[in-house]
């Protein structure tokens, strides 16, 4: 209720013109949509990625209400202000509130923040979804540390409102933010937080025919207490996380040496808080009749993923967006292929005496063992999953939280449109599961998930628009079942 409360008072706020020369832009829209499978399982592709809006059983009944908009605080009605409207300060904000009936009851807020931006920089404070890393954020598999597969988490961020141009000639360009969020408590874990940062440089100009990226994605949990951690983890059950701390969280470092009596050993073997991210390269080259991207997201979990221990480990997908020509039926938009593989993990024994450690078991930590997760959904890649996540006779086969981290994926993603009205969504994925190295899966099951969406615009119902999906799991790791989505929207526009 409390979420509620702020999501009321926030559109209150935003929607009270500050002067007359304002220009004020929102979207207001309601949505009805139910779902239903064959068993009580939710199929993977209707509810992986979603942001933690879908239940993992069904049936499902949903309602979602929202908003989003825009207002302009700086004079757009002078003749300067008409000369450099780039120069405007600008307020945008969003809120939405999913409620899902059936056999699994919820009432979510997984959208509410407001965003100030001037020229190429904004702040951003609430609960935003996004997909951080150098991937293709609509057809993706998931990017590997945070791919909107969970509840966003609440946070305040500073950055760069996509690529800012560094210098006048604009070849080099960087896209970067820095966050500072919070976790929510749990049983198991009060009081963490959530230092996030992302660092992504393009060589080459916008209009470029070739132009190549590279950069970082660091995410860290860190802080916190648990009545749960014995004397190995914490200091009477406290994790370090004062300000005098943050350097170390920063920058993955130790300061501190073990004589320092609010850490313990794990702290300084581990460093401080639970480290995830990726470091990213892409490649991207505009041809006569496609643009092509590829792109690799190396994982790293602790420091032998960032000294490239691991390697192959990652995400490497390429994406193939055809030109439009001609006035045809059905138009290819977006093809995408990747692969993902988290088998080498630096090898498959944990020795830090020994210089780079191995055994990364990403997405599992000593310290936070809840896992990298979220409201029990895992913020990365969901091909990592929780134990919770798949078939009964795998979840006592490791008291790990995030049980199958050593996988194999393949996976292909189009969008099309048809007859010039209709879109056109299909995933497919593959994968071989082999749990981890603590304990592997018998057998090494297999798993095929895939999912075809179709949106229609309605015009004649009022300019709503509908969407139907089916999707299907079959293999040994989920339940075998196939599962349908249908949605109505109805959205209105004030300028």
């Amino acid at each position: 209720m409390k979420q509620l409360s702020l999501v009321v008072l926030l559109i209150r706020i935003v929607c009270i013109p500050l002067y007359a020369q304002q220009r004020s832009v929102y979207q207001a829209y309601v949505e009805v949509a139910g779902m239903v499978s064959t068993t009580e399982r939710t199929p993977f592709w209707l509810r992986a990625n979603q942001f933690g809006t879908v239940p993992y059983v069904s049936p499902i009944g949903s309602l979602r209400v929202g908003v989003t908009g825009s207002v302009s605080l700086t004079d757009t009605t002078g003749p300067k202000a008409r000369k450099t409207p780039a120069r405007a300060w600008v307020l945008s904000y969003a809120a939405e509130a999913v409620g899902n009936g059936g056999k699994e009851n919820q009432l979510l807020v997984p959208e509410y923040y407001v965003k100030l931006a001037h020229r190429q920089i904004q702040l951003v404070i609430g609960r935003r979804r996004e997909v951080i890393g150098l991937v293709d954020t609509t057809l993706t598999s998931g990017s590997y540390s945070w791919s909107g597969n969970a509840l966003p988490i609440p946070k305040v961020q500073f950055g760069t409102k996509g690529f800012a141009p560094l210098g006048r000639r604009q070849w080099l360009a960087i896209n970067a933010f820095i966050a500072h969020g919070w976790f929510a408590n749990t049983d198991y874990m009060q009081h963490s937080f959530l230092h996030q940062k992302s660092v992504i440089f393009r060589v080459g100009k916008p209009a470029s025919a070739v132009r190549v990226y590279a950069g970082i994605n660091h995410n860290v949990q860190w802080g916190g207490h648990s009545d749960y951690l014995d004397y190995h983890y914490a200091v009477d059950g406290q994790l370090p996380g004062q300000l005098r701390d943050f350097p170390n969280v920063f920058f993955a470092i130790r300061t501190d040496g073990l004589n320092n009596p609010r850490i313990t050993s794990f702290d300084y073997t581990n460093l401080y808080g639970n480290h995830v991210g990726s470091i990213d390269f892409g490649f991207e080259v505009r041809l006569p009749s496609a643009t092509l991207m590829l792109y690799h997201q190396h994982s790293y979990d602790d420091a032998s993923g960032m000294f490239f221990k691991n390697t192959p480990d990652g995400l490497t997908g390429l994406r193939i967006r055809p030109l439009r020509h001609g006035s045809s039926g059905f138009h290819i938009d977006d093809l995408l292929l990747e692969f993902l593989s988290t088998l080498n993990q630096s090898g498959s024994i944990f020795e830090p005496w020994n210089g780079l450690s191995g055994n990364d078991n990403y997405f599992n930590n000593g310290q936070y063992q809840e896992g990298w997760a979220y409201k029990s959904h895992i913020l990365g890649t969901p091909f990592l999953t929780l134990n919770q996540d798949v078939k009964p006779e795998y979840q006592p086969i490791s008291g790990l939280t995030v049980n199958n981290n050593r996988v194999q994926m393949a996976h292909v993603g189009m969008r099309a449109t048809v007859a010039r009205r209709m879109s056109l969504i299909a995933k497919v994925s593959y994968s071989r599961n082999m749990g981890s190295f603590t304990a592997s899966f018998p057998g090494s099951p297999r798993q095929f998930s895939s999912i075809v969406q179709i949106g229609v615009p309605l015009p004649w119902l009022g300019g709503m628009a509908l969407t139907a999906s089916v999707a299907a799991d079959v293999g040994q790791l989920y339940t075998n079942t196939v599962g349908g989505y249908l949605g109505l929207r109805k959205a209105v526009w004030h300028q």
